[in-house]
């Protein structure tokens, strides 16, 4: 061997033992099967971790300084639609009437909530926690035609098909500009708390199918808090509050891609009244004030890297062989004490009775 190899030789902290000297028991090989399964598991755990995307989200002041935001809306109200309005009144005083700016079409009570049931309020729409990938996917389907509808009741249908007014109701759908500060979209009866030819209390019924309410840009397939919802009114003369906090939300995928939206938290009021006297000043209708968050969030999507999804399955396959060895150790150690038998160890030419007898001759030999 030349003299390199053998000061590499003698840097070898990984030295082996001449299979002679090796013995297999039938522990040593239960261990290994042991280890085998465990490792296939770390290795398919790792791997499953490494595969899914993991999530993070950053909190920041609002710093977007736009001026106006998209509120999109579809819903069915078990009123004729001659005898409502729509408004929109926000924190700086502007006040919008947005019957001409929206969709107004008559549609059948019956047809339409007919598959619907529920109290005053079927509940929230319990929103899914999507992946960010999830939520590029579906706000990239087709955004909704106008006039037709994606997720809720039946097609609007023109007055002379419904056959009278006491199974008229009214389809609103529409996308309108607001200020952004905070405000209230309402939807009440003519003749209170605005103009026009008073609407009799007996013929008013705010029982109403929220089919889509969002902010921002629409995406028709994306699922919000109040999407989807029945709320069933106890009584002609009642009122429906829903207290909104918009959140600005920005979703960047793990390709960098951006999705900037708005998520809403929401709390719901429903109080119904025996008659005029009870609304305390406050009309019956349908009313949504929505306010703004001072607080952005960032969602992003990431991958872990290939260095760390390596160095994680080297440290669990090592720190396995490791703490089996150990345990296999302790093992032998206590079954040899409670066995009475004491480990084998070779012994070497000066040991025991060799040694004896070699201190005899020398004593002869002297004498």
């Amino acid at each position: 061997m030349s003299s390199w190899a053998q000061t590499l030789s003698r840097l070898d902290a990984f030295s082996k033992v001449d299979r002679t000297h090796q013995a297999r028991t039938s522990s040593g090989g239960f261990l290994s099967v042991v280890v085998l399964l465990a490792m296939a598991f770390m290795v398919t755990s790792e791997l499953r971790d490494f595969l899914q995307y993991q999530q993070t989200h950053e909190f920041a002041v609002d710093a977007d300084v736009q001026q106006e935001l998209q509120v999109n809306f579809a819903m069915a109200v078990a009123m004729p639609c001659a005898l409502m309005r729509v408004d929109v009144l926000d924190a700086s005083g502007n006040r919008q009437n947005l019957d001409d700016g929206i969709t107004m079409q008559a549609v059948s009570r019956r047809r339409a909530f007919a598959k619907l049931s529920g109290s005053h309020s079927a509940g929230l729409n319990g929103v899914a926690d999507m992946h960010v990938h999830d939520i590029f996917a579906e706000a990239g389907r087709l955004r909704r035609v106008p006039g037709v509808r994606e997720k809720g009741l039946a097609k609007p249908s023109s007055l002379a098909s419904i056959g009278d007014l006491d199974d008229a109701a009214c389809h609103i759908e529409g996308s309108v500009m607001v200020n952004k500060v905070a405000g209230l979209f309402h939807i009440t009866a003519h003749g209170h708390a605005y103009g026009g030819a008073y609407v009799p209390s007996r013929m008013m019924n705010f029982t109403h199918h929220i089919d889509e309410l969002s902010f921002g840009p629409l995406y028709p397939s994306l699922d919000n808090p109040l999407d989807n919802t029945l709320h069933v009114s106890d009584d002609h003369v009642s009122a429906f509050r829903y207290f909104i906090s918009i959140v600005p939300t920005t979703y960047i995928d793990a390709s960098a891609r951006h999705l900037s939206t708005n998520q809403y938290a929401v709390n719901e009021y429903y109080k119904p009244h025996s008659d005029l006297s009870d609304l305390d000043g406050k009309p019956p209708g349908i009313f949504l004030e929505y306010s703004f968050e001072s607080v952005a969030v960032t969602v992003r999507e990431h991958r872990g890297s290939v260095v760390a999804f390596a160095v994680r399955l080297c440290a669990a396959i090592s720190g396995l062989f490791v703490t089996v060895g150990i345990a296999h150790s302790l093992f032998a150690c206590v079954t040899n004490a409670v066995s009475g038998r004491r480990p084998h160890v070779s012994r070497g030419i000066l040991d025991s009775k060799h040694a004896t007898t070699v201190h005899i001759s020398a004593a002869f030999v002297e004498s």
